[in-house]
């Protein structure tokens, strides 16, 4: 389960440019409010920077919201007029950060830039959340640290994280997004806000509503996406959207669950493949239509993330 990513200013004062919070004094010698960044190895436990020790005067200021890297693969036939496009994708993108240090002394300040750097760097890469936009996660690995020093106690650093895979997530999976203790939604999202959408159902026929910028691909793009199914019978899923099929032959009985996690069928906790057809289930942006056979006592759930440009 998914934890929130900042705490609420309520309860833990942060800084700003004016001198209270909520309040609080704050006493400030900040020109501008700072931006809040967490992090996350899993994108389940996350940490502020507000809340990591040594970077008291440590503070971003900016950020460039990552722009969308297209890349096409073209092939010329001789007898045709153009070319031939054989391959489409988004590449990794660069995302610019702007932060500045104001230590008491040239000693707490090369601290604070060392304790920054601890921060950040990860071997494997790590989530990244802006206080800006809460609601989006990206998948980054910090590339370069550029120091410009103001004066003996002071810098400005720009720090550019590599979004590896090309687009961003929802920070949260569609079978918590409703805790409004943690504020998963915002604005932008594609999320109505006159209804709650749900991603559970109980009847033969169901629309499940995708509302990424992309469609959801388990296969060809690794998407996550878990679909867990409990009932009595023998299961044929369609997708009639997209024409896709998953059938099941092993009877289902009560108290079993069926995950298809991704592309591999999953029974009671045990991969279970070879009793289905191997058929894959993706979801297209929008709307998918779906229907369900032989199955009785229906209960399915798609969990997911959105994925955004």
């Amino acid at each position: 389960m998914t934890n929130r990513v900042f705490k609420s200013e309520m309860e833990y004062p942060k800084p700003h440019a004016y001198g209270f919070s909520n309040g609080h004094d704050n006493v400030s010698r900040l020109a501008l409010d700072p931006i809040e960044v967490a992090i996350s190895e899993d994108g389940v436990d996350w940490l502020s920077y507000y809340d990591y020790s040594g970077l008291q005067d440590t503070y971003c200021y900016d950020w460039d919201s990552a722009m969308t890297n297209p890349i096409e693969q073209f092939q010329k036939i001789n007898t045709q007029d153009g070319q031939y496009m054989t391959s489409s994708s988004f590449d990794s993108r660069d995302i610019s950060t702007t932060w500045y240090i104001d230590g008491k002394s040239e000693a707490e300040m090369l601290m604070s830039l060392r304790r920054l750097q601890s921060f950040f760097m990860s071997r494997n890469g790590l989530w990244v959340v802006f206080g800006n936009e809460p609601s989006y996660k990206y998948r980054v690995k910090t590339r370069v640290f550029t120091p410009t020093y103001g004066s003996e106690r002071s810098c400005s650093v720009n720090i550019v994280f590599n979004n590896y895979t090309g687009v961003r997530e929802s920070v949260a999976k569609t079978t918590e997004l409703y805790d409004m203790d943690k504020e998963f939604i915002s604005r932008g999202m594609g999320i109505p806000r006159d209804r709650r959408v749900p991603w559970e159902f109980n009847t033969n026929t169901f629309t499940v509503y995708n509302p990424s910028d992309v469609d959801i691909d388990p296969l060809a793009q690794k998407h996550y996406l878990k679909i867990h199914i409990r009932g009595s019978g023998n299961l044929t899923l369609t997708n009639k959207t997209t024409g896709e099929v998953f059938t099941y032959s092993r009877p289902l009985k009560d108290g079993d669950e069926l995950i298809i996690d991704g592309v591999d069928p999953i029974l009671n906790g045990r991969p279970d493949g070879i009793n289905s057809n191997h058929g894959i289930i993706s979801l297209k942006k929008g709307d998918n239509e779906f229907a369900i056979s032989g199955l009785t006592n229906i209960d399915i759930t798609f969990e997911f993330y959105f994925v955004y440009f």
